[in-house]
């Protein structure tokens, strides 16, 4: 009789990866000229791709696709606002099947990884089987959320805490422009 071969439930990217790359971008220093984005990207081998909003839009903030040729990455992008680097956003561990077992192992790993490295997070509401996750350190802010209602995802921010506290109050304000939130330089 031939073996039965299992196969293998490896996470690609591994968690440890993800936890890595979380590092670089809370760690150092965070990007403030377009200059200092650009080495930030080619030190991590990303590329900044096609705009994905319309630049005739009359928003303060703009979102570009961001290349990476790490493995598993099913979508990222990366944000301005004001013109300045705000975020980049990955999904990970993404399956076409509601609540996939290796999202949810995957989000479990990186989850308990950056735990290990910056302490509990913080949860904003409970309400979900899987709260949203967030974590501040050294000015920026970490969130992972779990996505298995349809498909399955882990969607992972990095964003610099000050510029993404301020996006969404402009994006929430309804007075206009002359009160528009703008981020200290």
């Amino acid at each position: 009789m031939p073996a039965i071969i299992e196969p293998r439930s490896e996470l690609i990217p591994g968690p440890a990866t993800v936890a890595a790359l979380v590092a670089q971008l809370v760690e150092g220093t965070w990007p403030s000229t377009d200059e200092e984005r650009e080495t930030l990207f080619r030190h991590l081998l990303f590329e900044s791709g096609e705009r994905l909003d319309h630049d005739s839009d009359a928003s303060s903030a703009a979102s570009y696709t961001l290349l990476t040729d790490l493995p598993g990455i099913s979508f990222a992008s990366w944000n301005l606002f004001h013109g300045r680097f705000m975020s980049v956003h990955f999904h990970l561990y993404t399956f076409p099947k509601a609540r996939a077992p290796e999202t949810r192992l995957g989000h479990d790993a990186v989850s308990g990884m950056l735990t290990d490295l910056y302490g509990p997070p913080s949860r904003p509401w409970e309400d979900q089987e899987v709260p949203p996750s967030i974590w501040k350190v050294n000015h920026r802010e970490i969130v992972t959320h779990l996505f298995t209602t349809r498909e399955s995802s882990l969607m992972l921010s990095i964003s610099d805490g000050e510029l993404a506290v301020a996006a969404e109050a402009e994006a929430t304000h309804e007075t206009g422009d002359s009160d528009r939130i703008v981020p200290s330089q």
